[in-house]
């Protein structure tokens, strides 16, 4: 009987042991953190054993032979690694992973509606990322973005940008031609082009990619280029609470909340922040308030769901640009009177989605659509003139891509992209005499409608080619009334249409080096403001600025990938420029016609590298690299003439061809360092040169070149697995340099200059509690 016992206690032991140390098959997808595509050769391992594998081409894996509970690792370049506790095999296990590249290598950029390795795509882009954000506070991009090859972003105070791509958007030195903006691939740009950079809170942003030039013909309108961003997205199941604080000189701070959860099909960041400065000078007051909200659902493997929502209560003064002589008296000082209290003050609500969904591994759609509303007035004057003006605008953008990939000729896959997109804005103005309080002597309003229609194919042809064909059609239509004022044409229609092609051919040479060449034609439709000669006269011949692009790039990594390097030659033909031609002068009164009257040749170098000299995390310097980027233009008129009136009343004609465009500095260095320990201290320093700048046409007025140190000291740390915090103390212009941060061209009164502060410092907190 003992033994019988003995015998059933010891099956059902065994039968238990069997069960607990059962081998089951772990199954699953590793995609990106949008869910809009698969990641290839992510290794995915079990801690503490040999088990493990690596993705294919569709982002599936499977690992045999498995005992649960078990911890997961999974890990890919220029991605977060994560580690999930399993208790169990789970159901249709689709694990997302967030970008988080450290060097070009590992770049991913998501453009020309898909997604490419930096190095493999055949664009001058230029990128930064969460450690780039990083290396300054999150007051403003001006920073990050001003070490990147062709880009300088300038600001009279926080919140008022001027975004120069490649020396483009200078005022009324070719009018606009600017630049499209997507927010997680959701068109939210006004049908003019453009969208205030101030309306944006920099410190919910996760990257920026700037397509340099008109490459991104399939986005329609823009010789500049496109701004392509992404917001901060969470860590994949990770549920957290973040507080920051900054302050800095000139009574500047700011204060920010986040909220941020992800599960497996869905995610969610809610961020609230106030940004607040005295300015530097007189009337720059700024005041920035901040609610953004982005979600994704993820119904299925097949489907993702993207949800953005941002308020924004933001207002700034204009200090006014000043002469030399006003600096000399006192550089802080306004040219606009303190009694009005001038500036912009506005409000503005954006809300959008966009849906992708993947048929099939050849065909996939992505269609987005977002609506936004601005309420804003706008002041400045002093004893000899005001200006006050209030408005609304309204904006909505559709747009829609289809992607089919497809075996081509050579039995290498092809991939065509078509589509199109749908721009409709209102601006409604009314203008006041003198201040709000004052009677309306100005009510107009401006429609504009864009349509373009867009298609891009990509061969991979033998011999490691690829060739690039893409073309968009373009409809631009500009409807104008003025209800108030007595005008010649109180009301005005005008309708342009452009074609944009543009072919580029890659040739991967090894797998660390690449070359591309880009052919290009890009546009900017005429804008409002071009038509209206002074208030005098209507020109309803304009026409769109348009322009050949032609690009050689280089790309690639060497030393064991230690060093990165991307460099681009360039040259952008634009003809039919917009241009202010003083047609003549009665009285001494000049009669300026805004006329399709120049033509500009833009040419340059852009070259931007990274050398790692240490990159390992057991050591005690675990991480150190230095950086730089060059910038080499020469803007000049090929064609650009107008008239003067001399001391005897005579009229003269001028002639600007071969001169340099005011605004471009010729050469801009910026080189950096980034040191990182063990311990968890950490350094960034940047210096940036930038050589002189002409003020105006006749290139008789210059300004100085200027030298800028920045440098930022942080200790970042995780207590316990659940709480992180990283403190930091920094300062910019430590060298002390006087500077212009803005400049106004071609002033009549040599008001120029609007100058920038001298050293100024910053320190700030940063908290987060994993829940």
């Amino acid at each position: 009987m003992n033994r019988i016992l003995y015998l059933w206690v010891s099956l059902l032991f065994m039968a238990f042991t069997q069960n607990t140390n059962a081998q089951h098959k772990l199954q699953g997808k590793v995609m990106d953190a949008n869910g809009k595509y698969p990641l290839h050769e992510v290794a995915v391992m079990v801690e503490n054993t040999i088990l493990g594998t690596n993705t294919d081409a569709q982002g599936n894996f499977e690992i045999p032979n498995v005992s649960f509970p078990l911890n997961l690792k999974i890990s890919h370049v220029g991605y977060e690694t994560i580690t999930l506790s399993l208790k169990e095999a789970p159901k249709d296990f689709v694990v997302r992973l967030t970008e988080q590249p450290h060097e070009l290598e590992e770049i991913v950029v998501v453009s020309f509606e898909g997604s490419k390795k930096l190095k493999e795509t055949p664009a001058a882009i230029s990128s930064i990322g969460q450690r780039d954000i990083n290396r300054y506070n999150l007051t403003s991009p001006q920073q990050a973005l001003n070490t990147l090859p062709g880009i300088k972003l300038e600001s009279t105070t926080l919140g008022r940008y001027s975004l120069k791509i490649r020396g483009g958007n200078l005022g009324a030195i070719g009018h606009a031609d600017g630049y499209k903006t997507y927010w997680n691939g959701i068109p939210i740009s006004l049908a003019t082009g453009n969208i205030p950079l101030g309306q944006l809170d920099f410190g919910s942003i996760g990257s920026m990619n700037i397509v340099r030039g008109p490459s991104g013909s399939i986005y329609g309108a823009g010789l500049s280029g496109v701004a392509l961003l992404e917001n901060r997205k969470p860590l994949y199941k990770q549920t957290s609470f973040q507080t920051d604080f900054l302050g800095a000189s000139y009574g500047t701070y700011r204060y920010g909340a986040t909220f941020a959860t992800s599960g497996q099909n869905s995610d969610l960041h809610l961020q609230y922040s106030k940004l607040h400065t005295d300015g530097y000078r007189n009337e720059a007051a700024s005041d920035n308030e901040f609610i953004n909200l982005n979600a994704r659902f993820f119904p299925s493997e097949k489907q993702s769901l993207s949800l953005i929502t941002q308020y924004v209560d933001r207002s700034y003064g204009i200090p006014g640009n000043l002469s030399a002589e006003q600096i000399v008296e006192n550089p802080r000082q306004s040219t606009f009177s303190r009694e009005l209290d001038n500036g912009l003050r506005g409000k503005s609500l954006l809300v959008g989605a966009g849906h992708t969904y993947r048929f099939n591994n050849r065909w996939e759609n992505s269609t987005s659509f977002s609506y936004q509303v601005y309420e804003g007035d706008f002041l400045i004057g002093n004893d000899f003139f005001m200006v006050a003006d209030r408005s609304i605008t309204t904006a909505f953008s559709a747009r829609t891509a289809t992607t089919y990939r497809f075996d081509g000729f050579f039995g290498k896959e092809n991939c065509l992209v078509f589509g199109g997109e749908y721009t409709r804005g209102i601006n409604d103005v009314n203008e006041f005499s003198n201040g709000f309080q004052s009677p309306i002597i100005s009510a107009r309003t401006s429609t504009d409608r864009s349509f373009l229609g867009f298609s891009q194919l990509e061969m991979e042809l033998p011999e490691d080619f690829t060739l690039t064909l893409g073309a968009s059609y373009n409809n631009f239509r500009l409807d104008f009334e003025e209800r108030l004022v007595e005008l010649d044409n109180p009301r005005f229609s005008k309708e342009v249409n452009d074609f944009s092609p543009r072919i580029a051919l890659t040739k991967k040479i090894n797998d660390a080096f690449f070359v591309y060449a880009n052919i290009s034609k890009g546009f900017s439709p005429p804008p409002r403001g071009a038509f209206d000669n002074n208030g005098t006269q209507l020109n309803f011949d304009l026409e769109s600025t348009k322009g050949w692009n032609k690009e050689l790039g280089i790309r690639g990594t060497t030393f064991k990938n230690r060093l990165s390097f991307d460099a681009v030659f360039y040259r952008l033909d634009v003809k039919d420029v917009i241009l202010p031609r003083i047609a003549s002068n009665i009285g001494g009164v000049e009669l300026v016609m805004n006329e399709n009257a120049g033509a500009i040749v833009r040419q340059g170098i852009e070259l931007r590298t990274e050398y790692f000299l240490v990159k390992n995390s057991q050591q005690f310097l675990s991480r150190a690299s230095v950086f730089g980027s060059y910038t080499y233009m020469d803007h000049k008129f090929e064609t650009y003439n107008t008239v003067e009136i001399n001391e005897n009343g005579e009229t003269n004609e001028i002639n600007f061809d071969e001169k340099n465009i005011p605004g471009i500095h010729p050469h801009t260095l910026v080189v950096g360092t980034d040191i990182v320990t063990k311990l968890g201290l950490y350094f960034n320093g940047t210096f940036s040169y930038y050589d002189k700048v002409y003020l105006n046409n006749a290139n008789t007025i210059t300004d100085n070149p200027y030298r800028l140190f920045d440098a930022k000291l942080g200790f970042k740390k995780t207590l316990t697995k659940d709480f992180f915090f990283d403190v930091f103390a920094g300062g910019n212009n430590i060298l002390g340099d006087t500077y212009s941060a803005t400049h106004q061209y071609n002033s009549s009164f040599g008001a120029y200059y609007d100058p920038a502060p001298g050293r100024n410092f910053y320190s700030g907190a940063s908290l987060r509690y994993i829940f």
